[in-house]
């Protein structure tokens, strides 16, 4: 297994089919948003490959001192083969801190995805919040990282530099304000 995180127009069709049927409608912008953000310099829209095999894609922001990784997504056919543990390696490796919200842990495939973060290097902040009626948690790799709203909000405000891009990413996803919340700890 030899990854290669690469930004090449060659393999836009291939991302967006990806993107597309990885994500609902309802936690994802419209596919050109990314690819327009990524032609910055805050934002990596990136195919990855295994030797040349396109197999998966991730979507990272430039959040100051830290990246948020705001989508990763396998190809189907090669998930359950360790491809998504080895990219977060390499990621984690590459990125000091990276920070990502998981929809709320609520059935099966929320909380195996939970799992998964967890089990590679992410731990749990405690914090949450919602944003067009999904609620997520907040993960990350580095225990010393403060999740703070405006930590949170760099991930929309750091995609672009245009006014104008920014404006859609505003109508798409509560970039204005975040409002972290603590989990309450249960004792027993």
């Amino acid at each position: 297994m030899s990854l290669r995180y690469i930004k090449s127009s060659e393999y836009k069709n291939k991302i967006e089919e990806l993107y597309l049927t990885s994500f609902p409608e309802e936690e994802r912008f419209p596919f050109w948003i990314l690819d327009e953000c990524s032609k910055e310099d805050n934002s990596d829209l990136l195919a990855i490959l295994d030797n040349d095999r396109f197999i998966g894609m991730c979507y990272l922001v430039n959040c100051n001192n830290a990246y948020y990784l705001m989508y990763l997504a396998v190809s189907e056919e090669l998930r359950n083969q360790n491809y998504g543990s080895r990219i977060l390696a390499d990621l984690r490796e590459k990125y000091e801190t990276l920070f990502l919200s998981v929809d709320e842990p609520i059935d099966d495939i929320s909380i195996r995805r939970k799992n998964f973060y967890l089990r590679n290097g992410f731990y749990d902040t405690n914090k949450y919040y919602e944003d067009t009626s999904v609620n997520y948690e907040v993960l990350c790799t580095n225990n010393e990282y403060e999740i703070t709203d405006d930590n949170m909000q760099k991930r929309y405000t750091n995609m672009t530099n245009n006014s104008e891009l920014f404006k859609v990413i505003s109508n798409t996803f509560n970039a204005d304000f975040v409002n972290l919340k603590d989990k309450k700890i249960m004792k027993n």
